[in-house]
């Protein structure tokens, strides 16, 4: 593993942990369902990413990414946030990714492999930010001036 490699790792983690506590701690129910599918899927990608290659479209991370959308949409259409809105998006360019390199079969292998990781640092911040504005907004109007 290359030290670049470590360090992104490394801040995956810490965002994930992060974002998940964030999440159930100040995302009510939503937050809490959230952080269930996204931590079952994580754990899931663990043993899916194992079972395939980059060289071709890897079909077992491919299904486990749509089970996460589905999560995500599920969890858009019963939400009144709209943070779950901005989450679903970034699975949604995740699961795009899988779908180019099947339509496109010679896609890089090193493009793919970037492309379906970076979006779930989006994914994670919206998150986050999300709660966050949605936690300020109801404490402004609670307090009206």
């Amino acid at each position: 593993m290359s030290v670049a490699s470590f360090w992104l790792t490394l801040f995956f983690w810490l965002l994930t942990a992060f974002g998940c506590v964030f999440a159930i701690t100040f995302g009510g129910r939503d937050g809490r369902w959230f952080t269930t599918a996204f931590l079952g899927c994580v754990l899931l990608t663990i043993p899916a990413q194992l079972a395939g290659s980059w060289h071709a479209t890897q079909i077992w991370l491919m299904l486990v990414d749509v089970a996460l959308l589905g999560c995500l949409i599920w969890l858009m259409m019963r939400s009144n946030r709209y943070w779950p809105i901005w989450a679903a998006a970034s699975q949604l360019m995740t699961v795009l990714t899988h779908v180019v390199t099947m339509m496109l079969p010679g896609f890089s292998e090193r493009i793919y492999a970037g492309l379906s990781t970076v979006w779930v640092i989006p994914l994670l911040l919206f998150t986050i930010i999300g709660i966050e504005l949605d936690r300020k907004a109801m404490h402004d109007r609670a307090y009206p001036a």
